[in-house]
């Protein structure tokens, strides 16, 4: 995870597949340390291009990182969907039904640009 503090944005990837939570044990803790560095209202952009589908007893570590991130005032959150379609179905079930605030892009740019516009303020 990266933080940039000037857009008040987490950069989330996921590289490749996930074996089991003890493969990525430090996850909530790396959240919880990611969160610390922003303000109210951050965004988040993960990356999950190159994600394969992960074993089914990691969607909880999914929904609790999530939960987290909520509970922790994102205001946006973009996603770039994998490649892998089945990877791609399996994200859909997790976040379909979640509070989280998001929207799925296929590429980094389109991404980047919808949340830099998320944070413009608005004349309402």
């Amino acid at each position: 995870m990266i933080v940039d503090k000037a857009k008040n944005r987490v950069y989330f990837t996921i590289l490749g597949y996930w074996k089991n939570k003890t493969a990525v044990e430090s996850l909530l803790k790396d959240w919880k340390k990611a969160v610390s560095f922003t303000q109210p209202n951050f965004t988040v952009l993960t990356d999950m291009r190159t994600m394969i589908t992960h074993p089914q007893e990691l969607n909880e570590l999914h929904l609790a990182a999530q939960q987290f991130v909520i509970d922790s005032g994102v205001k946006q959150v973009a996603n770039v969907m994998p490649t892998d379609k089945i990877a791609h179905l399996q994200l859909n079930s997790f976040t379909s039904n979640s509070e989280l605030p998001y929207r799925n892009f296929d590429s980094m740019d389109e991404a980047e640009t919808w949340l830099n516009q998320q944070n413009k303020p608005s004349l309402n």
